[in-house]
């Protein structure tokens, strides 16, 4: 019976398709214009409390950045410091449109801050390459897809995958439109020449919380001056806190100085609670003073009030502030390599099935070269959770070592390899994709097809799972 009402459904909804699909094709693009002609968006990252609980996991998971002690001295000496000046980017075009996806606009940005700062290479990176080509390049629970929210750990994970970012300029990679109609891009029409090769990429912490407010400040500033983009996130309890933030951005200027704590001790409301992310590139502190603030880039594009599309917010909030157990803020930044170490063992080489069944053991090969030829360990990673082998071995350069592994759930997972030598230098990620075959069905409607009509297509994907 059920499958009776599916064929119908189907069937009636491809004569649907069939007699309107020029009235559609007139909408989207009646709905495109009003958008840009319409007043600026503000989209924020929706989400509900068992996302919000998985977000902080990683967070918790991840390690903390590094605190230089010898910058103590240059930090006290500093009144005003910004690093703006390692990112290329356009005001007006740093702008996500309608999309959820401010987290990948400030991740984006420090990774170009490093590529500058390591390779002197001054290049606007695609943020279209990770909203398109997102679902491609990751698996489990931190697929990305295209517009979605997301955080600073699956930033790391896409990239972990591709090994390379790409520059803005190149054919389909630029931010197309900003609107919900942008995810029709196939990630196959972005060209991935040029590109930046990443040899090492991991989200890390920086320490605010549990620790003193000057603590934290301290903190930030030494990352901002190892001249490291700072990824600051945003939890706002309800859609009020949402509105305040939004009309703070519209109504004033950018020498107005926000105060964030203003969310403190309000309650959160699973129902519209959100998050948004953006960059924080320097800050202003001078001594005996209360006007202390970090300076921020966001991405929501520019207005007459904001013609760089930056603001202040008061340095001197509370880093501590949570709704119930959900922390309100979060300070972090990349550990990001584009050279490898020389010293270090290559990217290992990952033999094994690339198709695999649920709960049957399959048998990997792994094997990594040094360069002086000293003996390697072997660390693996199941997928994208933050379980692995452990470091196994040791064994002689270039030699296999033999790991299994059961998978229990149904799904595409992404099996990551690395190899340290004897000497503890640690050599890039390798990433091997891992498919489950889906069971095959019959389709009526052919998804090329249907492609060319988002709304009705992305309905379909969500109801049965094309």
């Amino acid at each position: 019976m059920k499958r009776k009402i599916f064929v119908v459904l189907l069937v009636s909804l491809f004569f649907l398709v069939s007699s309107i699909s020029m009235g559609i094709k007139v909408e989207e693009e009646k709905l495109v214009n009003n958008i840009q002609n319409s007043e600026e968006f503000c989209p924020v990252m929706k989400l509900d409390l068992k996302t919000a609980e998985k977000w902080e996991k990683e967070y918790n998971n991840a390690k903390f950045a590094y605190i230089d002690p010898n910058l103590k001295e240059e930090i006290m000496a500093t009144t005003t410091y910004s690093i703006l000046d390692l990112l290329e980017y356009t005001p007006s075009e740093r702008n996500q449109g309608r999309c959820s996806n401010c987290w990948a606009w400030p991740s984006t940005a420090v990774l170009a801050m490093a590529l500058n700062l390591q390779e002197g290479i001054k290049d606007r990176l695609s943020v279209q390459f990770m909203n398109t080509c997102g679902a491609e390049y990751t698996f489990g629970m931190n697929t990305i897809e295209c517009c979605e929210g997301g955080t600073l750990d699956m930033f790391a994970s896409f990239y972990r995958s591709t090994n390379f970012a790409i520059p803005w300029s190149n054919t389909m990679a630029h931010w197309h439109d900003g609107v919900t109609f942008n995810c029709k891009t196939d990630c196959s029409e972005i060209s991935k020449t040029p590109n930046y090769p990443i040899y090492e990429i991991e989200a890390e912490n920086i320490p605010t919380r549990n620790i003193p407010t000057e603590d934290a400040i301290e903190n930030i500033k030494n990352v901002l001056h190892q001249e490291k983009g700072v990824y600051f996130s945003v939890f706002f309890a309800d859609q009020t806190d949402i509105s305040n933030f939004q009309n703070f951005w519209r109504e004033e200027d950018e020498d107005y100085v926000y105060d964030l704590d203003y969310y403190c001790g309000n309650d959160w409301n699973s129902d519209e609670a959100a998050g948004h992310a953006m960059l924080v590139y320097g800050y202003h502190d001078e001594e005996g003073t209360e006007n202390d603030y970090w300076m921020v880039l966001n991405s929501w594009g520019i207005n007459d009030n904001r013609p760089k599309g930056l603001l202040k917010w008061d340095m001197h909030i509370n880093y501590n502030c949570q709704y119930s157990n959900q922390y309100a803020f979060a300070a972090r930044t990349l550990d990001v390599s584009f050279d490898p170490d020389p010293e270090a063992p290559e990217f290992p080489t990952i033999n094994g099935p690339s198709s695999v069944k649920i709960d049957k053991e399959y048998t990997f090969e792994v094997s990594a070269n040094d360069p002086q030829k000293d003996e390697v360990y072997i660390y693996v990673k199941w997928d994208s959770g933050f379980g692995g082998s452990g470091w196994l071995g040791p064994v002689a350069s270039g030699e296999s070592i033999e790991v299994s592994h059961t998978w229990d759930e149904k799904d595409n997972y992404v099996l990551r390899a690395r190899a340290k030598d004897t000497e503890n230098n640690i050599g890039p990620w390798t990433s091997h994709s891992i498919t489950m075959p889906k069971s095959k069905s019959n389709r009526i409607l052919s998804y090329d097809f249907l492609k060319q009509f988002p709304i009705i297509s992305r309905l379909l994907e969500k109801m049965f799972a094309f």
